[in-house]
């Protein structure tokens, strides 16, 4: 009775420190290391575009110390202490275009950001699923060793009562040492998936799964979405496209002038007086415009029309890339769930063929060879069936990845 309570103790034990996906999925978003960063570089991205709005404002200054003037009716030398003011008012659109850059290349922050947690949330989810597979697949196998434990006191009846030879225990150990050696690689496999998941997570702690965790249930509703317009990947493109067309404008606005009000007040002669009782001021209104630059403009605005035409490029070819990924896991979902419809349908007649076999085994009328083979068709169905629901809930993992 005691090892009854301490079996049902460590089951209970077990399944309130098992960790689901959801919980894991929660230590992702908030210790991830790669996911850190990119937050960092989003909030960078909206300071960008805050930092912005400043050539918008006038630009204020202090200056002083010593000056020298030949002018052509004085010569002057002395101190100079003035404060000065600069506010442009037109620059040819370049400073707007700037700002909408900004704003494009914050919402490409934002994009890198989803798209770095979609796939760490889809790696995260492989790895689960890929420990949670090893975790049945060593419950199955634990499950599999009992059956042949008793298929082998049963044999070693037959074998005293001289019904059969050693030859059936010989091959039902044969069996076993072959199924510790299975569960053995499992645990090894185990071991891998949860290293895995530790990175990921960014966490020492052991990770603690339990057989009681299933595979989702997909079904083909899961896979009937197909707009991509809320991928990142494409809007990330789109936004780079429309990046490089802010880009090339701006390069264009160069060839306009730009106009600046310039204020200056103190003492802007230079004078031995004290500068702090300089009264004199200075307003002016200048229009500059660059007549050559050794061709500088003409160059860059070339360059940014060709990286505007291969970005409208790698968008086309990012869509076509998509489409048929979501389009191949579409129909490989479809295989798999037929499949699994299949094994769910078989998994009742080996059950029933396994119940017979054994039956016959016991009357004599079925070998051991019989029951061994029944017993492997039983497992191994359930093996490959529970491979199809992780390959299935992957599947959904990598879709929504796309199309979420």
């Amino acid at each position: 009775m005691k090892w009854q309570w301490g079996l049902i103790t460590l089951f209970f034990s077990l399944s309130a420190t098992a960790q689901n996906l959801t919980s894991l999925q929660q230590q992702l978003a908030s210790n991830n290391p790669e996911l850190r960063a990119s937050i960092a570089r989003q909030q960078a991205g909206q300071s960008q575009v805050k930092a912005q709005w400043s050539p918008f404002l006038p630009e204020l200054s202090a200056s002083a110390g010593y000056g020298k003037e030949n002018t052509l009716h004085d010569k002057d030398d002395g101190y100079v202490g003035y404060l000065s003011g600069q506010w442009n008012i037109y620059r040819g659109g370049q400073d707007w275009k700037q700002k909408s850059i900004a704003t494009q290349e914050s919402l490409i922050a934002d994009l890198d950001l989803e798209i770095t947690s979609r796939r760490l949330h889809r790696e995260l989810g492989e790895a689960y699923y890929e420990a949670l597979l090893n975790t049945h697949f060593i419950s199955v196998d634990s499950e599999k060793l009992q059956f042949l434990h008793n298929l082998r006191a049963m044999a070693q009846k037959k074998i005293n009562a001289g019904l059969t030879s050693n030859v059936d225990a010989i091959e039902l150990d044969l069996e076993e040492s072959t199924l510790s050696a299975e569960i053995e690689t499992h645990k090894t496999d185990l071991l891998v998936s949860k290293d895995k998941i530790k990175i990921l997570i960014n966490s020492d702690s052991a990770v603690q799964l339990t057989a009681q965790e299933s595979f989702p249930r997909v079904s083909e509703a899961d896979f009937s979405k197909s707009e991509l317009t809320r991928n990142p990947t494409l809007r990330k493109q789109e936004a780079l496209e429309q990046s490089s067309q802010l880009r090339r404008q701006q390069t264009q606005s160069e060839y306009l002038p730009s106009i600046d009000i310039n204020a200056q007040y103190g003492r802007l002669v230079p004078q031995y007086e004290d500068p702090l009782k300089g009264t004199e001021s200075r307003v002016s209104l200048l229009m500059t415009w660059t007549l050559f630059s050794g061709l500088e403009t003409r160059f860059k605005s070339a360059a940014a029309a060709d990286i505007e035409k291969a970005q409208g490029f790698e968008k086309a070819g990012t869509r076509l890339q998509l489409e048929t990924q979501v389009s191949s896991l579409r129909n490989k979902a479809r295989e798999l769930l037929q499949l699994r419809t299949l094994l769910e349908r078989r998994q009742t007649l080996t059950q029933k063929y396994y119940d017979l076999t054994l039956s016959e085994y016991r009357r004599g009328v079925k070998n051991s060879a019989d029951l061994a083979s029944a017993t492997n068709s039983l497992f191994d169905n359930r093996t490959r069936l529970l491979e199809v629901q992780k390959e299935l809930a992957i599947l959904k993992l990598k879709f929504d990845e796309l199309t979420l």
